[in-house]
């Protein structure tokens, strides 16, 4: 069977849409870039760049899905994959040329996915893919190109979407060899995120999708405020509710048609088409491939042209609410939000500029001059919201009151009387703190030079105060919320609708928030929801990778035991939980051969140790609707662990032997293997064993007088530096690194106090791989949830080993 290896990325049925008519079968074929040619005599002359070419001829490339196995080669991709989708597009596109709105409907899925799988199919498109991986072989290209199809379907049908036409124009719409065209006016072709091979991101307020179906008709895409109020948005800010894969509801009926566009409109969006193809351009007519010689429209000044007619916007957005049989309603707005915006999140920007000592505007907690004063607005959390530290401050505030601290209770008054309705008002404040719909990469810190970590481990208050011990030798930690969001699992696992069994498991939450708390509002613990809460696409993701990788995964045998005990010490607390009769009766039941008085005595032992234990709930009817939820968790996973670390620009750090081998099998490998250049400073460290405190109060007070100071500027230094990629370094620097160490350890170990009995000593062990640390799960969850910031590989690993914990 012979092989299909000359790959149309632009197929021949949508080409010859572009013919002035059905017997002639050929374009006239641009080279944006001829090549060039040096004669004997030195003169360089340009090759033709133009040429009338078949459509069997035109935008192709050899090999470009093809995979090879050894000799064999494969070409599924452009005959079962690219054959399908060219099948239900080819009738897709000529249903929305036509004027039925009942073709529409019956092809709006199959049209939108279709334009999704040609935007990334062509060179330009793969380029791209490529760009956001560290390494993709042929086949690894072919196999991410098809799990993230259909990244951009939502937020396009949300849009306004308008279908204009050509045919009173004598100019007719011409072919790229990127036919689906973005556009920002904002971003000219010379912008940083116009730069080959990326595009604005079609999220930004102001960017526009350019689609000519064919000769005659071309498909406008725009998002609904800047569409509204064109002037008023800022261009380059996100639109609302900017997540990218997820379901929305939208009416499949309506387009603005109405548009017949002139000559000069025509060229202008030929303009566009051509400044951001790569190389190649087409048409039948020789005038539509030189837009530039009749128009002098500057780049913004394009925008006219593409934007829809305000008397036709009365179509789209609005809310829509859907009844089902069983009495319920699904509601969303115009954004595919199902819930109303939590106004009281917004926060006024500052009036006037803020000064070097001001407190900085996006909540860190720290002074301007020590936070954004020196970050360009894009690289800033952002400002008119709430940010994560003061989300957690509201939280903290809400729950002491909820919990009667504020007017004088105390802990054994909290494990007395916590109740089924405090159990809901500190859920629905947290829901409240972080709706569904939160943009949780807005409010995240963007990569830069703060030493920053994100923490992979267990999240109990019985063993949090290992990372909170290390926590001083660094900037900033990120840490992730152990409470479970209401909207994140069923009704039936819901704190809001089963309050009860949540009982036991909140009060272990507010203990580990508790602890937190200095660190938290100092800004050096960044306490965070888990993002998959946000996006349920994520989430999916993130349990089939999980899923996957579980068979190829052994749990180290010591962390085993670990949670072992953890498990029993739940499970005795649980037994201890029994009222005083249901305990004697599990005595009398066990065929232990107690004798009454024994019976009493250990019951009255139980309880006294019960009264006596923090994290045990003084309540007789704790089981009398059921039992309680409780849960292990390690978190975040491997795959999210790189995510969050990726998104912030962070080194990671766990005490996890488990998650520390999955880190290992991630480091980058070059030519098959892992380079480290800082083998000698990975060394230097490991050696040493470092005194630390387990009291989080003691913790935090290392960190108030930076008793860690000389420590953490060494980290910072190195961590930065493998961050930059600079990671070969002269003897002489070496040296000094090995100084700066030895400083930083004799000056740490004068600050604690021998007789401490919270002290004890453990390991960093660093791992510093040449081009870091990567997994193309990882870089698939990024690019789908729509992360823009992100840094291209994790620079740094640690293992804290406490040798005597």
């Amino acid at each position: 069977m012979s092989k299909t290896r000359d790959n149309h990325y632009v197929p021949q049925w949508y080409q010859k849409g572009f013919l002035k008519d059905d017997k002639k079968n050929s374009l006239i074929y641009l080279n944006l870039h001829p090549d060039q040619k040096e004669l004997p005599n030195g003169k360089i002359i340009t090759l033709n760049d133009r040429s009338n070419e078949p459509t069997s001829n035109c935008f192709y490339q050899t090999d470009l899905y093809t995979t090879f196995f050894g000799n064999y080669i494969n070409d599924d991709v452009e005959k079962f994959l690219f054959g399908k989708i060219d099948d239900s597009g080819s009738r897709a596109v000529r249903a929305f040329i036509d004027t039925d709105p009942s073709g529409w409907h019956h092809h709006f899925f199959n049209f939108f996915t279709y334009i999704d799988a040609q935007k990334l199919r062509t060179p330009k498109g793969l380029d791209w893919l490529r760009s956001q991986y560290p390494n993709l072989s042929q086949v690894e290209l072919m196999v991410e190109m098809q799990f993230i199809r259909n990244l951009n379907c939502t937020l396009w049908t949300e849009g306004v979407r308008e279908i204009v036409s050509a045919k009173k124009s004598d100019v007719k719409f011409l072919i790229s060899d990127h036919p689906v065209t973005i556009y920002n006016y904002a971003c000219p072709p010379d912008d940083e995120l116009c730069q080959y091979p990326n595009d604005p991101s079609i999220a930004l307020n102001a960017t526009q999708t350019i689609f000519p179906l064919d000769k005659d008709h071309c498909l406008l895409l725009t998002n609904l405020d800047y569409a509204e109020s064109p002037d008023s948005v800022d261009p380059l800010k996100k639109r609302p509710h900017s997540k990218l894969m997820r379901q929305s509801m939208v009416r499949t009926d309506k387009f603005i048609r109405s548009r017949e566009l002139s000559t000069d409109e025509v060229i202008s969006i030929n303009l566009v088409l051509k400044n951001r193809a790569k190389r190649y351009i087409a048409s039948t007519d020789k005038n539509s491939l030189y837009p530039e010689k009749h128009c002098s429209l500057k780049w913004d000044e394009l925008r006219e042209v593409l934007l829809p007619p305000n008397d036709e916007l009365y179509h789209f957005g609005g809310e829509i609410f859907v009844g089902h049989k069983d009495g319920s309603v699904y509601h969303q707005d115009a954004y595919g939000r199902e819930y109303p915006e939590n106004k009281k999140l917004r926060k006024n920007l500052p009036q006037k500029k803020l000064g070097r000592n001001d407190p900085c505007g996006c909540g860190s907690g720290k002074k301007f001059k020590k936070c954004c004063s020196r970050k360009p607005q894009k690289n800033r959390p952002a400002w008119d919201v709430l940010s994560i530290r003061e989300r957690n401050i509201v939280f903290y505030r809400g729950v002491y009151d909820i919990l009667g601290f504020n007017d004088g209770k105390d802990w054994n008054d909290v494990r007395r009387e916590l109740s089924n309705d405090q159990v809901v008002d500190i859920h629905q404040l947290y829901w409240a703190l972080w709706p569904i719909e939160t943009d949780i990469f807005s409010l995240l810190p963007r990569p830069d030079e703060t030493l920053r970590i994100v923490y992979t481990g267990i999240l109990d208050p019985r063993t949090i105060s290992l990372p909170l011990a290390v926590a001083p030798c660094f900037d900033e930690v990120i840490i992730q919320h152990p409470f479970v969001h209401p909207k994140a699992v069923r009704p039936k696992f819901s704190p809001i609708e089963n309050p009860h069994q949540y009982k036991y498991q909140t009060l272990k939450n507010i203990l580990f928030f508790m602890y937190l708390e200095p660190f938290i509002h100092s800004g050096l613990i960044n306490f965070i929801p888990d993002p998959c809460v946000f996006d349920i696409h994520l989430q999916h993701q993130m349990m089939h990778m999980a899923e996957a990788r579980r068979k190829y995964t052994e749990i180290n045998q010591e962390e085993e035991n670990r949670m072992m005990e953890l498990g029993k010490d739940d499970f005795a607390r649980t037994m201890r939980g029994l009222s005083e009769e249901q305990l004697k009766k599990q005595f009398i039941d066990s065929d232990q051969d107690l004798s009454p008085e024994d019976i009493e005595d250990v019951v009255s032992y139980m309880k006294r140790t019960h009264e006596n234990d923090p994290l045990a709930l003084l309540q007789n009817d704790l089981f009398d609707e059921g039992g309680q939820l409780w849960t292990h968790n390690m978190a975040p996973n491997f795959e999210m662990a790189l995510f969050m670390a990726q998104a912030t620009g962070s080194a990671i750090l766990t005490e996890s032997k488990t998650r520390w081998g999955e880190l290992v099998m991630a480091q980058i490998h070059n030519s098959g293997f892992v380079t480290t250049p800082f083998k000698e400073i990975q060394d230097l460290i490991s050696r040493e064993v470092f005194t630390f405190n387990a009291d989080p109060l003691e913790s935090f007070n290392h960190f108030e007088k930076n008793n860690y100071g000389q420590l953490k500027s060494f980290f910072r230094e190195i961590i930065n530096r493998a961050k930059s990629g600079n990671m070969h370094i002269e003897e002489s620097i070496q040296k000094r690194y090995e100084g700066d160490f030895k400083k930083g350890c004799e000056s740490l170990e004068k600050f604690f106090n021998p007789d401490d009995k919270f002290l004890f000593r453990g390991k960093l062990n660093f791992l510093f791989p040449e081009g870091g640390f990567v997994h193309n799960n990882s870089q698939r969850l990024l690019i789908m949830s729509g992360s823009e910031h992100h840094v291209s590989s994790v620079p740094a690993a640690i293992l804290f080993e406490p040798s005597n914990w």
